[in-house]
């Protein structure tokens, strides 16, 4: 029993991170950094996610959830995260989409639903991380796309490389920013 209070402990947010995640500082870079080289990956790589269903995978308060939506018009898109506190400020957002609470590593969605897949900062909180990425993959539609952005934090940048390799997704393309500390990834469902 402790080890699950561990877990979901170490999967929940402090109060110094979720005020962090929750801030017009955070959203700034997250539209014109982390957004934009997401865009810029799937324009390079001829991907179209416009009327496609879309998956935000520990969406926070819901801002990465809405740019999404505004750029992608997607024909359906779920939204959730692990963190009731964080779906409460999402449903604040009023853009039409249903937010639940979620967990990446037991997602409660049917096999090959989703055509993309956006994970903005979050497989490092996930001690299981491996585990989230299956799960990502099972719902991802064969030749379905996954935009990760991640720190170094829990993994080195080879272990999450061989990680998704593990987990069927081949890498397309990625980008690194902020001193390398910060690395983007296009990965397709193989």
């Amino acid at each position: 029993m402790s080890a699950k209070i561990n877990i979901e402990q170490d999967m929940r947010l402090g109060k110094f991170e979720f005020f962090a995640m929750n801030n017009p500082i955070k959203r700034f870079i997250q539209k014109y950094i982390e957004f934009t080289i997401f865009k810029k990956m799937l324009t390079k790589n001829n991907i179209n996610l416009v009327h496609k269903t879309i998956m935000d995978g520990g969406c926070g308060s819901g801002f990465s959830t809405k740019l999404i939506q505004k750029e992608f018009n997607p024909e359906r898109i779920i939204a959730f995260d692990y963190m009731p506190e964080q779906i409460q400020l999402a449903g604040k957002q009023h853009i039409g989409v249903d937010f639940f609470i979620g967990d990446l590593t037991d997602i409660k969605l049917k096999d090959n639903l989703c055509d993309a897949v956006f994970i903005f900062g979050v497989i490092h909180h996930i001690p299981g991380w491996q585990k989230a990425l299956t799960e990502v993959n099972r719902v991802l539609k064969p030749g379905g796309c996954l935009l990760l952005e991640e720190p170094l934090f829990r993994f080195s940048w080879q272990e999450l490389e061989s990680g998704l390799e593990k987990t069927q997704f081949r890498i397309q393309d990625q980008k690194h920013f902020c001193f390398s500390y910060f690395h983007s990834y296009l990965c397709i469902k193989r």
